[in-house]
């Protein structure tokens, strides 16, 4: 692996630190077993070959890169690696020695948990950084070299290793006349001995040429010399050599000692090598790290031609994720490959195509004259996705969400652009032409959400969470025949904020499993208590995300939760939402099936909201329907009366008992009990309170019943 640029930049680096400066010194002789690279503003400018080794690269595609070029675009503490990693480099730009644990990614997509350390110093008077990789595994730490133990050989054991070696050896003298050859010197160049002793290499035209950076004698200012070379067979064919010269004294006479081997093969697998490190496997297009390459020859190219600009644009496609859920990924994957077909047949000579992984594509466009042109091909990428993908006869319908960020107005570092087009594309999935140009609003929106995510981490464990109660009321009698538990968050400051505006945050951060289980046992003791003190029959409703009942644990750990808090089953309502359903349709209906076998009551939440299929509504065992509050606001017209007299019709229908959210007003409440008998929910009958408002303010007219009772009986 070729340490040549490390070689001629470092003995430049020099620091005012005496410390450093003795440290520097140290390292010179360490570059087989220190992993340390050269760092100037983001960019790596050389490496040892420890370094390169550490990472799995060539030091071509490591050179220029940027440490983020190994990184996930999320550190294990969820911080992004850019803006994370921009603040160490700042902070060590500021003459300071920065220790921190790092995760990167090496060019081969392995983890690689690294202590980095980042030491400010000078390369020729200017800024730079040396940066100290040490793996986090003490398995990956190099040993102390030890001797050798050739001075202890004898020298005749020496010539015949020599002779027998597989690697050439020709000895020459000072007017470079062959004095000596071994028989892999044969083999390899197909001349034989006597042909070659007492001729010079030019004689033979053994070497076609030395690489262009390598002098014709380059033993003559120097005792040694290695490098890359071609070389020249007998019948005239060529091949790559890596050869090293060595000048010797001996008996006062100066020999050269020449050892090559035919590195073909190392140079067809480094191209190999190149090939799969640049282009993604499944769809042949440009990966991430040869997207960077090609954003960062978009950005020097643009900086001649003022008044141009350039564009990165992010795609994500629309419902690819339910393609390989339910036709698995080897259909998803043939997906993705007419999709990257179809970019290429319409996009090519404007833009260059990349994918980055999973169904994230992008595209650089790297002259444009303004954002209408821009737009305009966004507009025409999108009327890509417009015509179905047909695999196998099956017709697959896609869309796609884009988000653009352009060079060198808002950025001219690629991974800084990806980030902003990577942001400005979720905000695209969000707006109703599914395209977005990367703002400041959006990137205040993302920041807001980063910290609100951050803070979200750390509720449970500040105790921040909690359930509100709400109840469901009897609309003839009044009731309360169930209590819905809700989820709140008050955060550090004293806001609370509702269940609606931070799940779907849970759900990205990975933490609706563990609260969603905490909500559900809190609800269980509470409604246990419940029971004890006033009514055994007051049943419990709680809201469970598709991602809960997705977990493998799930059905276990309920019936556990039930066994714990002595909760009669049929006590217990499970509301599910219309899309969780839709979802893996089998799957779901094998769930609600052992959940009506535990007797536990399921309802479907927020229904008439989504795309409802009533074949699959009368084939799963459900309970109870939640009519979405949106029918309730709209009773004072008529047809919003009638809409929702034939949902509780449809619900009469099928046998199942409704639910009518969002009651506010007593006039609301008295034209849904002429459409009905049912069940209500709303500000009318109560608030979502406390356990211990909703004890005092609800249920205290059961308790007052209770204690009057035990009077009159005389217990």
């Amino acid at each position: 692996m070729s340490v040549l640029t490390w070689s001629k930049l470092y003995p430049r680096v020099s620091s005012a630190d005496p410390a450093l400066s003795e440290q520097l010194s140290h390292w010179q002789h360490q570059s087989e077993s220190t992993a340390i690279a050269i760092l100037q503003g983001q960019h790596f400018l050389a490496a040892t070959s420890a370094a390169l080794s550490y990472f799995e690269s060539l030091e071509q595609n490591f050179i220029h890169a940027t440490p983020f070029d190994f990184s996930p675009r999320l550190q294990s503490s969820g911080k992004s690696s850019v803006e994370y990693g921009l603040q160490m480099i700042k902070k060590a730009a500021n003459g300071e020695v920065v220790s921190f644990n790092w995760l990167h990614m090496s060019q081969q997509g392995k983890e690689l948990p690294t202590l980095l350390t980042l030491y400010p110093a000078q390369l020729d008077g200017e800024q730079i950084m040396l940066v100290l990789f040490q793996p986090m595994d003490r398995r990956k730490r190099s040993r102390a070299s030890i001797s050798n133990g050739f001075e202890t050989l004898p020298k005749e054991l020496m010539s015949i290793t020599l002779e027998d070696s597989a690697e050439a050896v020709y000895i020459t003298n000072e007017d470079e006349q062959i004095l000596a050859v071994n028989k892999a010197m044969c083999r390899i160049c197909g001349y034989s001995a006597e042909h070659l002793l007492n001729r010079t290499p030019q004689e033979l035209k053994l070497e076609l040429q030395l690489e262009s950076s390598v002098p014709d004698t380059p033993l003559k200012g120097t005792g040694s010399w290695q490098g890359e070379v071609r070389k020249c067979r007998s019948d005239g064919s060529t091949f790559p050599a890596w050869q090293s010269c060595r000048r010797i004294y001996a008996n006062n006479t100066v020999f050269y000692v020449n050892l090559f081997s035919d590195i073909s093969e190392k140079k067809a697998l480094e191209a190999k090598l190149t090939q799969q490190a640049m282009y993604d496997k499944l769809t042949g297009l440009p990966n991430r790290f040869h997207l960077i390459q090609l954003l960062n020859k978009a950005i020097n190219n643009i900086k001649d031609s003022p008044g141009m600009i350039g564009a990165l644009m992010f795609l994500d496609l629309n419902g690819f994720k339910n393609i390989n859920d339910s036709f698995g990924h080897s259909t998803g994957d043939k997906v993705l490959q007419l999709v990257a077909a179809r970019l290429e047949a319409c996009c090519i000579e404007n833009a260059e195509i990349a994918r980055l992984g999973g169904d994230e594509f992008t595209l650089v466009l790297p002259l444009c004259h303004n954002r209408e042109e821009i737009e305009a091909f966004s507009e025409l990428i999108l009327s890509l996705f417009e015509a179905p993908f047909e695999i196998n006869g099956q017709k697959f319908y896609l869309g796609t969400s884009i988000g653009i960020s352009l060079f060198p107005q808002q950025s001219d570092e690629p991974n800084q652009l990806l980030s902003m087009a990577d942001t400005a594309m979720y905000s695209a999935k969000k707006s109703p032409n599914h395209i977005r140009f990367y703002n400041a609003t959006i990137r205040e929106a993302a920041e807001k959400k980063l910290h609100t995510l951050n803070d979200l981490r750390h509720a449970q464990g500040l105790g921040q969470f909690s359930l509100a109660y709400q109840s469901i009321t009897d609309l003839e009698s009044n009731d309360i025949v169930a209590v819905e538990a809700l989820l709140r968050w008050t955060q550090s400051h004293g806001d609370i904020v509702e269940a609606q505006d931070f799940i779907p945050l849970l759900e990205e951060a990975g933490l609706m499993v563990s609260i969603g289980q905490w909500a559900i046992e809190q609800a269980c003791i509470q409604m246990q208590q419940w029971h004890q003190e006033f009514d055994s029959q007051l049943k419990i409703s709680v809201n469970i995300s598709r991602s809960q009942l997705e977990h493998p644990d799930f059905i276990p750990m309920l019936k556990g939760l039930l066994a714990r808090t002595r909760l009669p089953a049929n006590t217990l309502i499970i509301e599910i939402t219309e899309s969780a359903l839709i979802h893996r349709p089998k799957f779901m209906a094998n769930i609600l099936a052992q959940l009506k076998q535990m007797n536990i009551n399921i309802a479907i939440d927020d229904f008439g909201a989504g795309l409802s299929s009533l074949s699959r509504l009368s084939s799963l065992p459900i309970d109870s329907l939640k009519i979405d509050s949106a029918f309730a606001q709209r009773l004072n017209t008529n047809q919003g009366q009638k809409l929702c007299k034939a949902i509780m019709q449809l619900a009469q229908t099928l046998e199942i008992d409704f639910v009518v959210e969002g009651i506010e007003t007593q006039s609301q409440r008295d034209l849904l009990l002429s459409l009905g008998k049912g069940m209500g929910q709303g500000y009318f009958f109560n608030k979502p309170v406390t356990a211990e408002s909703f004890t005092r303010d609800q249920l205290s007219s059961i308790y007052d019943a209770q204690q009057s009772h035990y009077r009159v009986s005389g217990r």
